[in-house]
């Protein structure tokens, strides 16, 4: 819980409008230095990030080994690990190897003057030809135009996006008024710095094209023009000009993260059930990710079929299920006369292969090995065409799942047995949904979405004790981000989850830079506050999802929900950016929240009613409005009880996703009772339901009525698995990399609880008892210590260590401890 400051300082009057100017010249000042990347002087720290990153270099700083001058003129230069390109005529440095598809990142810094360069990709080299380079190049463009980060086809087609009269063909000209448009938008006319150094990143995924100048994305085109080509840097032939280059690197595509952190493990089934004559039914007990290997049958003639599902209906695998409820169905040959096994894959979903979106855009699927043949999520087969006895011994699955998950990393038991039912369900949704290699949406497009990819890192970190793929998927959603609003600062989430669980500095610095740009402050006005355009409002806003579950919000230019993710992002960048020694990015960012916190509270809190509206604009409250806030720490100490007050006579008016922080809002303010009652509620709005169900991953939603086409393996729906020991246990980090834990049980009503929670200094045992008294054993690994608060029932008097009285401070709910613990002692409150 976010402790806030209750000490405040009278402005007199008279200084008011002079305080504001200040302000407001201040702001002004410093929020072009937080809202994009900074891109260092010397290049030195966007080298190590990149490297970081895992970027190929394609210059090796000592001499052009990889490169090519096809050209009788023109000079290439090392110079202080920079390529310096010097010329009286246009000349163009190229690589020698071709590439298809990558991701390129170059930085460029042109000279003073007159000046025009680029960087070539896909393109291609004749030597007999006057124009010796032609193709693909994303320009820098030096004048007063401005059209850097535009696609040009050079010495072809000319100008592609944007486009002009006289020098584009005529396909282009139609999108003319529109690309000029968009370049005389201020974000992109001003996303070069003319004097510095500027980074294009340059992506090309089959036919789609993206550029983007320095965080700014400037170009999405399709082109079928080439699919291969050499890459190269341009001097445009001022004599007597330098142009500089450094940090030249490239990452081939696709990426393939399973290959090296995913294992496939041969699964017995569980039961093995002869449906007829024609077919035999196979129970692998749990959903996972994988095919089957299968005895090859020496005798018979013709095809048989093995039928995957997810979902029986009738005592069979359901063939026509709900939603993207999973079936398919892979044929096998009898009688071949083979000795061994077959694998038998499942058949390919198109959408979970698309890299570029065949029928709409969207961020390229997480592949998986081929070696592996197709995968897709199922408990069931049904074995048809056997003749003869089919024993188990016969099949296993092949299960995917991280190479080194361990199952007794983690553990959790209480007094209330459908919780740990919940806690089963959650922790192994978690398990069952590593096998892409980085966290995806299920199976129904495998792409990494940012609010998915938070929740299921959470609750990687409280179920498993190696958990690198949280970074790894970090580092693929910085590269293929998705649409909504909120989605964005969920980076920054991500990125401070990490640095607070690893510890690892070096890792949040090169990452650092790329998170400015995931705060939402381009959208913010003078009062610090996001805006919403017609376009926000209509589709990148979420609040939600589906849409049905938004508690009626109403969409406004002044969104509460969206605000609350963007003050709360820039908290946490004032953190980040203090650790890694950026003390003036800190003081600008703590400066815009403080500003956006005010405005927050003065625009958005209906003083008569006591609680949040949806925005500027409207009467309505929805319980999003008032929960994140409440889980961010924005509510004032004066408005807080108003608002735990209403919001606990709520239902789960929410989504399985919002439940993370609506229950998160209230473990921390003293409802754990109410939290508690709304995993296990009756109805079909809770984890009770799901478990009940006999599902064994969690769901994309409360169930299908609520989204007819929600899948049945989303680890989103999994937040127990972080929820039960954050909060029930109450074991979170309170200084990065576990130095210093905060021990905060939240009992809710429960007798008893007990469980390990996994850290990188070993796991925390936690085993307490809430009776006449509270009972805590708690064993901290090795260089951790903790600060204690225990549950302050009324009679409690006083807090024991070991059998002594320590020093403790009651607050109206709670016994903090003065000093804290080391190693394993048992405390009472009593």
């Amino acid at each position: 819980m976010r402790h806030q400051d209750i000490f405040g300082k009278l402005v007199a009057p008279a200084l008011i409008p002079l305080l504001f100017l200040v302000n407001c010249f201040a702001q002004e000042s410093t929020h072009n230095s937080i809202s994009k990347p900074t891109i260092e002087q010397d290049g030195s720290a966007e080298f190590e990030a990149m490297v970081s990153r895992g970027y190929t270099p394609l210059f090796n700083a000592k001499d052009f080994t990889g490169w090519r001058n096809p050209y009788s003129h023109g000079e290439a230069k090392v110079v202080d690990d920079e390529i310096h390109l010097l010329a009286d005529k246009k000349f163009f440095l190229v690589t020698e190897k071709k590439y298809a598809d990558f991701r390129l990142s170059v930085e460029i810094h042109l000279p003073e003057g007159a000046a025009n360069s680029g960087v070539m990709f896909r393109c291609h080299v004749d030597p007999d030809a006057q124009k010796k380079v032609f193709g693909y190049q994303a320009e820098c463009d030096g004048s007063d135009r401005r059209w850097s980060g535009g696609l040009y086809d050079e010495a072809r087609r000319g100008w592609i996006w944007p486009s002009t009269a006289g020098r584009s063909e005529e396909p282009f000209l139609e999108h003319e008024e529109e690309s000029k448009a968009a370049f005389a938008d201020p974000a992109i006319a001003n996303a070069l710095d003319r004097n510095g150094w500027n980074r294009f990143v340059v992506t090309c995924i089959e036919d789609r094209i993206t550029i983007e100048l320095n965080g700014v994305p400037t170009v999405t085109f399709r082109d079928t023009t080439d699919a291969s080509g050499y890459l190269g840097i341009q001097h445009h032939g001022e004599q007597g000009q330098t142009y500089r280059f450094r940090n030249l690197f490239i990452k081939e595509l696709p990426e393939i993260p399973a290959e090296d952190s995913i294992s496939l493990t041969d699964q017995s089934p569980v039961s093995v059930k002869k449906i007829d004559e024609n077919v035999t039914l196979v129970d692998f007990g749990k959903v996972a990710f994988g095919n089957v290997a299968l005895r090859v049958p020496r005798s018979g003639r013709g095809m048989g079929k093995v039928h995957f599902g997810e979902k029986l209906v009738d005592g069979r695998v359901d063939r026509e299920p709900p939603g993207t409820v999973r079936y398919g169905v892979s044929e096998f040959r009898k009688g071949s006369g083979e000795f061994g096994t077959w694998i038998v894959p499942t058949p390919v979903d198109v959408r979970n292969t698309e890299q570029a979106g065949a029928t709409r855009a969207h961020p390229p699927a997480v592949l998986t090995p081929k070696s592996w043949l197709p995968v897709m999520p199922f408990r069931w087969v049904e074995i048809e065409g056997w003749e003869g006895e089919f024993k188990p011994e016969y099949i296993v699955r092949r299960a995917a799942f991280a190479s080194d998950w361990n199952d007794d990393a983690s553990s959790f038991e209480c007094s209330d047995e459908t919780l740990n039912r919940i806690w089963e369900l959650c922790k192994y949704s978690i398990k069952a949904t590593t096998f892409a290699g980085v966290y995806v949406d299920g199976d129904r497009e495998r792409i990494p979405y940012e609010a998915d990819a938070y929740l299921n890192q959470l609750s990687h970190y409280y179920a498993d004790d190696e958990v690198e793929m949280a970074a790894k998927t970090f580092d693929w959603l910085i590269e293929n981000g998705t649409w909504p609003t909120e989605w964005a600062p969920h980076m920054v989430f991500m990125a401070h989850a990490e640095w607070m669980y690893s510890g690892d500095l070096e890792w949040l610095k090169h990452r650092y830079e790329s998170l400015k740009a995931k705060t939402l402050m381009h959208r913010s006005g003078e009062d610090g506050l996001v805006r919403s355009a017609e376009i926000d409002q209509n589709r990148h806003d979420i609040v939600d999802w589906p849409q049905k579950e938004r508690d009626g919000f109403v969409f406004t230019e002044i969104n509460t929900v969206v605000n609350a993710f963007h003050i709360e992002a820039l908290e946490r960048m004032v953190e980040m950016a203090r650790a890694i020694g950026k003390s003036e990015d800190a003081e600008a960012f703590a400066a815009r929240a403080e500003l956006a916190k005010a405005a927050f509270q003065m625009t958005l809190f209906d003083e008569a009613a006591g609680i949040y509206r949806d925005g500027v604009g409207t009467d309505h409250s929805s319980i999003h409005a008032n929960f994140f806030p409440l889980a961010f720490g924005l509510i004032p100490q004066d408005k807080l009880a108003g608002v735990i007050e209403w919001l606990e006579q709520k239902d789960m008016q929410c989504s399985v996703y919002a439940a993370q922080y609506f229950l998160d809002g209230l473990f921390n303010h003293g409802s754990d009772q109410k939290a508690i009652d709304l995993m296990v509620a009756d109805g079909d709005r809770s984890w009770k339901h799901m478990v009940n169900s006999g599902t064994t991953i969690s769901w994309e939603a409360w169930d299908l009525k609520y989204k007819p086409n929600q899948d049945w393996n989303h680890a989103w729906g999994a937040a127990p698995a972080n929820l039960l020991p954050r909060c029930v246990l109450g074991a979170q980090p309170e200084t990065p990399g576990w130095t210093n834990a905060m021990i905060r049980p939240c009992p809710g009503g429960l007798k008893y609880a007990r469980g390990r929670v996994p850290t990188v200094l070993g796991p925390i045992e936690i085993d307490w008892k809430n009776e006449s008294t509270f009972t805590l054993t708690l064993a901290l690994p090795k260089g951790m210590t903790a600060r204690v608060e225990l549950p302050a029932a009324n009679r409690t008097t006083g807090v024991f260590v070991d059998g002594v009285s320590v020093q403790a401070m009651k607050t109206s709910d709670r016994w903090i401890l003065k000093d804290k613990i080391t190693g394993t002692v048992t405390i009472e409150a009593k």
